[in-house]
């Protein structure tokens, strides 16, 4: 739920029915629930479109996850129901102060920007912790909170050297992002991991004006040639961003 709404946001129901709130905020949701009809509506439908995922999707799913993963690549998976964006973890990403070029702190402090990305893995929802391994096949969803920075552009390289934009999904710069939407913004689609094994590093780049993609494509090249033990260690790019959040995967076979 955001300041700015009345009502609890699809993003507050999907994390209190998988659980993933913190005791005060899902307090605040019981308390919320409690005086408001829709709400609850809202929770019940979720509650009813998940479990129908879990019994009669997610088997045919998975089966063609299974058959397919040697063939895909990242690709971009739109969601029809609100409620069924539940199914993903979050986790707080290493942040780039502005003006730290050398320095990847551990943690975000209040107010600036920064990244929260959700994963699921055979059905089971886990936080994600920088180099945790995840698996071909498995999905993960950004939720973005701006601070006061206006565009975002989140880009990828993996241990086969491809340079993948994930945020606008294959655009050419950086997208808006509104603060006035809310201090945490669930950004459109989800994202299915290939099937190439090794690391995977993935950068979040705030800004005041858009960045361009072919930029940072040049940027994420340079340090796919450094194999995968640079993208394992590496840090902030050096571009024209006043944020940087970097976040590394290990894709491991399942």
């Amino acid at each position: 739920m955001t300041p700015s709404s009345p009502h609890l946001s699809a993003f507050a129901i999907d994390a209190l029915l998988e659980g993933a709130l913190s005791a005060d905020d899902e307090a605040r949701a019981h308390a919320h629930l409690a005086g408001c009809a829709a709400c609850r509506r809202a929770l019940d439908d979720g509650r009813a479109a998940r479990q129908q995922f879990r019994a009669r999707v997610l088997p045919r799913t998975e089966a063609a996850i299974a058959a397919r993963a040697g063939a895909w690549r990242w690709r971009p998976l739109w969601i029809a129901a609100p409620a069924l964006a539940a199914a993903i973890a979050l986790v707080l990403v290493v942040v780039s102060r502005p003006g730290a070029p050398g320095d990847l702190p551990g943690v975000a402090i209040k107010g600036q920007p920064a990244l929260q990305v959700f994963a699921q893995h055979d059905g089971r929802v886990f936080q994600v912790a920088d180099g945790a391994p995840l698996a071909p096949g498995d999905q993960i969803r950004f939720v973005a909170a701006p601070g006061e920075l206006g565009y975002l552009l989140i880009a990828s390289v993996d241990a086969a050297g491809q340079v993948t934009i994930y945020h606008p999904y294959g655009g050419d710069e950086s997208a808006p992002i509104a603060a006035a939407a809310g201090p945490s913004q669930e950004l459109p689609g989800s994202i299915v991991l290939d099937a190439t094994l090794g690391p995977e590093r993935i950068y979040a780049l705030f800004s005041r004006r858009p960045i361009a993609a072919a930029e940072v494509r040049a940027r994420l090249a340079a340090v796919a040639a450094g194999g995968a033990a640079r993208i394992r260690d590496a840090g902030p790019l050096d571009i024209a961003a006043d944020a940087q959040l970097s976040l590394r995967i290990e894709k491991t076979a399942r």
